[in-house]
């Protein structure tokens, strides 16, 4: 059969997996499932989340498992993640993926054709789907703990005072992740209650709770830091702006003393020749000592204002 490779068969299934499908190929399929060519060919559509669809006796299933390998900056479902499309109809077993070697398909091949004749001829479509959401919860493993490690260089970046222009973009594509794995996986799991009871692929399920609440944890927890990275940025910017207004006030309290002195010098520096008192000989020490009063006296009237008193600050908190 030129539909795709035979994976595995017995009295209940055969197993047909059709890699890259071509045009010829989805009519083909088309004919197999009973179904318009039209939902063979969006099968493999970037934006469809894990769900189940049914179509009469033919039941259509969308998986995603992490790609094999991304872009450090994807942060999209679209762009970390890839599909497999599972479709049943009577005693066939149909699965669509655009990428030829994944690792998944390899996986539930080996596991279903290692198995004794015994147990072998038992096999039906819910212990190829079962196998296969197996699959799905151990391909985000090492994604959700590469994550993870990613979340706490990150936590110890803020905390070290680290000032790198990247690292609030690096927080943000952890979030962006963060988001759309724990997506993926709560699509999973919806659609894994929809296919059986609870107690069905029980293990598989707790995988992809724990691996769920795992996204969850980064998601938040980033979250926070991005808001504390945020916090940290802000309060640096404040201290920053104290010791400016600090520098201001210091200037604006010499100016005060500088102003009247300056006005004082300058009117007896004027090159008039008629000016009262710059003949006197007594001249002056009379303009000293009225420098004098008019500085003592501003500061008698400055330190009443309180303009002299170092401002209060919670020392503990600058630090």
């Amino acid at each position: 059969m030129s539909l795709g490779k035979n994976i595995f068969s017995n009295r209940e299934i055969q197993w047909i997996d059709v890699p890259a499908p071509s045009q010829t190929q989805y009519n083909e399929l088309s004919e197999l499932l009973a179904l318009p060519e039209s939902i063979i060919q969006n099968c493999l559509n970037p934006d469809y989340l894990p769900h189940l669809e049914t179509y009469g006796s033919t039941r259509f299933v969308i998986l995603r498992i992490p790609e094999p390998v991304s872009n450090g900056n994807a942060d999209s479902v679209q762009e970390l993640t890839t599909k497999i499309a599972i479709f049943i109809r009577d005693h066939h077993v149909i699965s669509i993926h655009r990428i030829t070697d994944l690792h998944a398909i390899k996986e539930v091949a080996t596991t279903v054709n290692a198995l004794s004749e015994e147990y072998a001829k038992d096999v039906n479509a819910l212990t190829v789907l079962g196998l296969f959401f197996e699959q799905v919860a151990l391909a985000f493993e090492n994604p959700i703990n590469q994550l993870e490690a990613q979340m706490e260089k990150f936590e110890e970046n803020i905390f070290n005072h680290k000032r790198s222009k990247a690292l609030l973009q690096e927080g943000y594509y952890i979030k962006r992740k963060a988001s759309a794995y724990r997506k993926v996986l709560k699509y999973t799991l919806d659609t894994l209650s929809r296919l059986g009871p609870k107690e069905l692929w029980q293990d598989s399920r707790d995988k992809l709770e724990r691996y769920q609440f795992y996204a969850d944890d980064i998601f938040e927890n980033t979250q926070g830091l991005l808001g504390l990275h945020l916090s940290i940025a802000s309060q640096r910017t404040n201290e920053a702006s104290f010791r400016t207004n600090e520098i201001m006030r210091v200037l604006t309290v010499l100016t005060i003393f500088f102003l009247p002195l300056n006005f004082i010098a300058g009117v007896f520096g004027m090159n008039f020749v008629h000016i009262p008192g710059l003949q006197h000989e007594w001249g002056f020490w009379i303009s000293i000592g009225l420098m004098l009063v008019i500085s003592i006296a501003l500061f008698i009237y400055i330190a009443m204002k309180g303009w002299l008193s170092p401002v209060e600050t919670n020392e503990n908190y600058r630090k």
